[in-house]
């Protein structure tokens, strides 16, 4: 058992001596560790957490967040179930598992808990039973995943009770782990994505956060918020990352080619980084609209007294009943939301729209209606599924909205149902290959497939300029093409897939497969990759972890090999056979490879020789 007061720098008054410790080690060391891991900084002042406390708020241990995920509340849970579940937050703490995430599974069995003692006889921790749990979540009417999430979340700390404290409890956790998995099974057969916001409603919201955001004689609130709702339209940005943006996050550059000033924000990210990693960072492009949102909001700060000490960009004035939390929290934000809606667009905003999920508001004593809201994220679906559309690969997307999982990326983006997942871009491959002549590199049988297409379209009689619809429904399974991270999927049956599932999905994870394919004009994206390996390695080299920076030396190396040195020296090919001008013309994002290929050529060289 631990003697001393773990980690009493971030939580105070841990009673260790109440607690048999069995699902703790007596490493107090080890739990320090842990604790520096999921948190940023240690809180100054009166923001440390007493172990005592109905509410952790663990907001002031962490740097430009305010969230209600990050606010553990016990409040309802009689002693000592109030304890243990405390013990519980630092049992996950401990593991390494996101503070927001230990809070989910603590809130739903706070929930499930307290309804079954308020409408049944049993009342204790000690009467309820797996029959209690079952009907509870039966009586909810909830979705499958929100099945599974609770299901999860209670057989989790009845686990914890069980193993720690060594309880007998009268909860079967096979049952309920059983509930758990059958639930997941049928959410993931269920179409529980987001939806899109529907295009009428979606232009209807901007054009109107558009006239407001420019209209000097509005309201400050509701001025700002218009701009973030721009903003939030053309950035795709989860709401927690939006509102943390500071002044400073806008920057500009000018191209090469052109001398046009392109203005882009560089942020930091939470939600894909890892519990005990540094927070990721993104650029993402601003648009004019989007750029003259920013401006505004900077300039409006400036008449907000609560803009004084701080740099954040969103600020609201003071309301009854507001505190002056920054960044502004996500709930404040969503009820300004809600406000412009109606206030705007007071005729659409009441409509039922499909997939919009739609809230009550308070307009007087008793009396409420109901607003069709579309939820922050389905923003950044709008966003995704736009660019996916306009035939963007997914590399492209995958980088753009600060995605590091292709799970992800295809929760967000809505194609059509279809063996080619997106029509566009597979005509669009088809017309490079088969009519600009363009080579797949980097996987197995580039040329030959190459070849393959064309000789299909000539026995065929198909014309590539006119025919190219046809030419990919002609194709059918045959050849199947996709947007990947990293390149393009080409699947052939010259190199199909591994049979095998585990060595199929490795191959895809980590960039080796066969069918991995990619293009010349994808070389500024590779280069990129090739810069971030470099940071990396520098990163575990004066860190003084070795073997871990070798590691990133061989992924450097490897990526120099099957990509960017290939896909170099087709551009050498491609600059003599169309000229600089066309090709800077036709792929503008590869002016600065161009300006520079002789230097990045050398570079390469340098860091190829590295041992």
């Amino acid at each position: 058992m631990i003697q001393s007061n773990l980690a009493h720098e971030y939580v105070g008054d841990i009673p260790w001596d109440e607690n048999p410790a069995f699902a703790f080690s007596d490493d107090a060391e080890q739990y320090l560790r842990a604790f520096k891991s999921v948190v940023d900084v240690i809180p100054v002042g009166g923001g440390k957490i007493s172990f005592a406390d109905e509410i952790w708020d663990f907001n002031p241990y962490f740097d430009g967040i305010n969230d209600d995920s990050l606010k553990v509340q016990f409040i309802g849970l009689p002693q000592p179930l109030a304890d243990y579940c405390k013990f519980f937050i630092l049992y996950c703490i401990m593991g390494k598992k996101k503070i927001s995430t230990a809070n989910v599974r603590l809130s739903s069995f706070r929930s499930i808990y307290c309804n079954i003692a308020k409408t049944t006889s049993h009342d204790s921790i000690w009467l309820i039973t797996t029959e209690d749990i079952m009907n509870e979540v039966k009586r909810r009417n909830i979705s499958a995943g929100g099945q599974h999430d609770i299901f999860e979340s209670v057989y989790q700390v009845y686990v914890f009770l069980k193993g720690n404290y060594h309880f007998e409890l009268p909860v079967d956790l096979e049952r309920l782990k059983k509930a758990a998995i059958e639930a997941k099974t049928t959410a993931k057969k269920d179409d529980s994505k987001l939806p899109n916001i529907p295009e009428e409603y979606f232009i209807a919201i901007v054009s109107a956060a558009v006239r407001v955001m420019r209209d000097i004689a509005q309201d400050y609130n509701v001025r700002t918020t218009a701009c973030m709702l721009v903003m939030l339209s053309q950035l795709g940005l989860r709401l927690g990352d939006l509102l943390a943006l500071r002044t400073n996050q806008l920057h500009s550059k000018k191209l090469a080619k052109s001398g046009v000033e392109a203005h882009y924000i560089h942020y930091k990210s939470r939600k894909p980084s890892k519990p005990h990693d540094k927070m990721l960072e993104f650029d993402v492009f601003s648009t004019p609209l989007c750029t003259e949102a920013f401006k505004i909001l900077k300039e409006l700060r400036n008449k907000c007294p609560l803009s004084m000490g701080n740099d954040y960009l969103f600020i609201l004035e003071k309301r009854r009943n507001s505190k002056d939390d920054l960044p502004i929290p996500n709930h404040r934000f969503n009820h300004e939301y809600k406000k412009f809606l109606l206030a705007f667009l007071p005729e659409m905003s009441q409509r039922q729209w499909d997939g919009i999920p739609q809230s009550q508001y308070y307009v007087a004593r008793n009396k409420y209606i109901r607003v069709s809201v579309p939820d922050t994220r389905q923003y950044r679906v709008h966003l995704c599924t736009a660019l996916y559309e306009k035939g963007i690969p997914l590399a492209y997307i995958q980088r753009y909205m600060g995605h590091l999982s292709e799970y992800m990326l295809g929760y967000y983006v809505r194609p059509k149902d279809t063996f080619q997942e997106n029509v566009k871009y597979t005509e669009e491959i088809v017309r490079e290959i088969a009519g600009d002549g363009l080579t797949p590199l980097g996987g197995s049988f580039g040329e030959e497939i190459k070849v393959n297409i064309q000789k299909f379209i000539e026995d065929n009689n198909f014309n590539v300029l006119t025919d190219v619809s046809a030419i990919v429904k002609a194709m059918g399974e045959r050849v199947i093409i996709r947007g990947k991270t990293g390149g393009v999927c080409i699947k052939t049956s010259l190199m199909p897939c591994p049979k095998e599932t585990r060595t199929n999905e490795m191959f895809c994870a980590y960039n080796l497969c066969p069918n991995l394919f990619t293009f010349f004009y994808m070389a500024d994206v590779t280069y990129m990759d090739f810069q971030m390996l470099q940071h990396t390695y520098e990163a575990m080299q004066s860190t003084g972890k070795t073997k871990a920076a070798q590691k990133e030396l061989n992924k450097l190396k490897e990526l120099c090999r099957r990509r960017l040195l290939p896909e170099l020296k087709e551009l050498r090919k491609e600059l003599e056979k169309q000229g600089k001008d066309t090709i800077c013309i036709k792929y503008p994002t590869l002016s600065e490879i161009v300006a520079n290929q002789d230097k990045i050529e050398k570079e390469i060289s340098t860091w190829m020789r590295k041992s």
